[in-house]
C-alpha cells in the first residue's frame, strides 16, 4: 500500500468506504472527511466517527485496505 493508492481511495469520483489495516488492527473510513492524507503521503489520519479522537498511521506500515 502506498500513498498514490490511498489518494485514489480517497479522492476517486465514486467514494466507496473502505477499511485499512495495520499494526494488527483495521480502521474504518466510511466517509472521505474522516480521513486525511499528508502532503508527503507518508501519515495518514483518520478520524472517528462518533467522537473527537483519531488515529495517525505511518502509511509504511499499512498492510492492505478492503472495500
Amino acid at each position: 500500500m502506498n500513498a498514490d493508492d490511498l489518494r485514489k481511495l480517497l479522492k476517486g469520483a465514486a467514494f466507496r468506504p473502505f477499511t485499512v489495516h495495520a499494526q494488527d488492527q483495521a480502521f474504518r473510513v466510511s466517509q472521505p472527511e474522516f480521513a486525511a492524507l499528508s502532503p508527503l503521503g507518508d501519515t495518514l489520519i483518520i478520524f472517528h466517527e462518533n467522537d473527537r479522537a483519531f488515529e495517525i498511521l505511518d502509511v509504511a506500515l499499512i498492510v492492505r485496505t478492503e472495500a
